[in-house]
């Protein structure tokens, strides 16, 4: 068994060590509270998962090859059957998707979370053979060190804060850019963070977030100094995959999302940021949150809305609230819609 401290050994390294040694198993990742999991076969990489990280779902609408919907409903039916296929294989076996469009955002998801995880500093590591893989689109796996290669692209250059707002500046003419430049550049609109840019393209954050540090680097973007502030929202939800799916469409509706997994932690978040909107999951039990929320100055008339995953019983309880309701599965015009409404310079 190979294990130890990432202080020791950067993450990279450990999986370079693991996976010239051929074997199939998986490499079990600590760091404080947070754990993931990376599955290797004969040297390839088979699929991962970040607790808290991206999600396959997230990426599969990242990639336009779903919609928040679709992902929702994949998400419950492996919620109702517990050991059923994945959501993958789920999606293939409903026509949604092919095996090759699913394999390309596994390679994509791949990327996301070993970017995350090459960037944690201290925790342990752990290689256990024979554990069986999830289900995954390309039981051959893909090449480690293509999608290294793709990490370190993603970590190399000029670090760029996520939450900077950036506005056009310089002219693009002048210099000579790749394709993916100009996709970033067509988006840039003077109120949008660096992060919801990246949301709003199919590139891996990380390498989105390098590129239009480079655009900045270069004077075709600057600093937005007297852009829209864009808004905080302040969202409550108990699943990790569905927080990153509501995550993801508030990102590209221009606002600062800001995740609790519980409501013991949304009321000091809420005095910090004192949010635009509050979003709170219905199977959170929200209601005397909410009226306590509503007997304060601050929090009387914060649009709220509820979400849950279907007209039951908390439909219609607690109006004296005053929220609004969304039902499970929705779609992401629809809360697009209600940010629309409720948040009227998000997005423009």
């Amino acid at each position: 068994m190979i294990e130890g401290s990432l202080r020791d050994a950067a993450f990279t390294d450990v999986l370079q060590i693991v996976v010239a040694g051929r074997k199939d198993g998986v490499l079990h990742l600590e760091h404080g509270d947070r754990r993931a999991r990376v599955w290797i076969t004969a040297g390839r990489l088979l699929a991962a998962s970040l607790d808290g990280g991206v999600h396959l779902g997230e990426m599969l609408v990242r990639l336009d090859l779903l919609d928040v919907e679709e992902v929702q409903s994949l998400l419950a039916k492996q919620t109702e059957t517990p050991g059923g296929p994945s959501i993958g294989p789920a999606a293939i076996a409903r026509g949604w998707i092919d095996a090759e469009q699913l394999a390309t955002a596994v390679e994509r998801h791949l990327v996301e979370v070993l970017n995350e995880l090459s960037g944690w500093r201290d925790g342990r590591f752990r290689f256990a053979e024979g554990e069986p893989p999830p289900g995954v689109a390309d039981e051959e796996g893909f090449d480690a060190l293509h999608v290294l290669m793709q990490i370190s692209d993603a970590r190399s250059g000029v670090a760029l804060d996520p939450e900077l707002v950036l506005r056009r500046a310089g002219d693009p003419t002048a210099h000579d850019l790749a394709p993916e430049a100009w996709e970033l550049l067509r988006l840039v609109d003077g109120h949008s963070t660096a992060r919801a840019l990246a949301a709003e393209t199919d590139l891996p954050e990380g390498r989105s977030l390098q590129v239009l540090a480079e655009l900045l680097d270069a004077g075709v973007l600057a600093p937005a100094t007297d852009a829209d502030t864009p808004p905080n929202v302040l969202f409550a939800c108990a699943d990790a995959a569905e927080a990153r799916l509501l995550r993801l469409t508030l990102l590209r509706h221009g606002t600062r999302p800001e995740m609790v997994t519980d409501l013991g932690a949304a009321e000091a978040v809420f005095d910090e940021l004192r949010p635009s909107a509050v979003i709170l999951d219905a199977e959170l039990d929200p209601w005397g949150w909410l009226r306590a929320l509503r007997r304060r100055a601050e929090g009387s008339h914060v649009p709220v809305l509820v979400i849950g995953a279907s007209r039951g019983s908390w439909w219609t309880r607690r109006r004296e609230a005053g929220t609004d309701r969304l039902a499970r599965p929705y779609r992401e015009v629809d809360l697009q819609a209600w940010l629309s409404q409720k948040l009227p310079r998000a997005g423009h």
